[in-house]
């Protein structure tokens, strides 16, 4: 087999067995695009909006909370995901419409249970579900991440390798671990000006 008939033989797989977890999803809107790799758990929790990509390796995984309701993720349109994108719910997790997001980002609506006492490891334990918003035309930058219960507001920028523990208000700029805001647009002046 030649090489382009490899690459061709690859691409036609890849996009076969995307096309099959399309199809599972709760919803996806026209124009959609997913890289290889992609794993997803629970696929009727996921909503893709219109004109949504995602890269390579991505997982979006949709799980049981300890009140037996189910995760949801909803991607709005025309967002942007980079590679190895995780995206974890047992409650409500949502990226709104035109969001940016670079790669190897983590956004986090579960977490296990930690009570040491009830004999269970912390694998096993019940989840709990916080929602996570992402607001639009926010641009979370490479290898951030966002924890659970955590609001983030439209038009906000998040530096890259930062943990989001609190909430961010429109329109603001936030790094570090733990995130803290650093600027604030202004729209008087049109500028971004010191959050101090």
């Amino acid at each position: 087999m030649t090489a382009k008939l490899k690459v061709f033989v690859k691409g036609c797989l890849t996009y076969l067995f995307n096309g099959l977890k399309l199809l599972r999803m709760s919803r996806v809107g026209r124009g959609c695009s997913i890289g290889r790799g992609l794993t997803v758990h629970s696929p009727e929790g996921v909503r893709l909006g219109n004109n949504v990509r995602i890269g390579r390796f991505g997982r979006l995984s949709c799980y049981t909370n300890q009140e037996g309701e189910k995760g949801v993720i909803e991607i709005a349109d025309n967002c942007y995901i980079g590679d190895n994108f995780s995206a974890l719910s047992a409650s409500s997790l949502s990226i709104e419409n035109n969001v940016l997001i670079a790669g190897h980002v983590a956004v986090i609506a579960e977490n296990h249970g930690v009570d040491p006492e009830s004999g269970t490891p912390y694998g096993l334990q019940p989840l709990v579900g916080k929602p996570v918003r992402i607001g639009a035309f926010s641009w979370i930058g490479e290898k951030v991440i966002v924890l659970p219960g955590v609001d983030i507001g439209k038009w906000c920028v998040v530096g890259a390798g930062s943990v989001v523990t609190k909430n961010i208000p429109d329109y603001c700029m936030a790094v570090g671990n733990p995130a803290r805001i650093i600027r604030k647009y202004d729209f008087e002046t049109h500028q971004w000006v010191s959050a101090r």
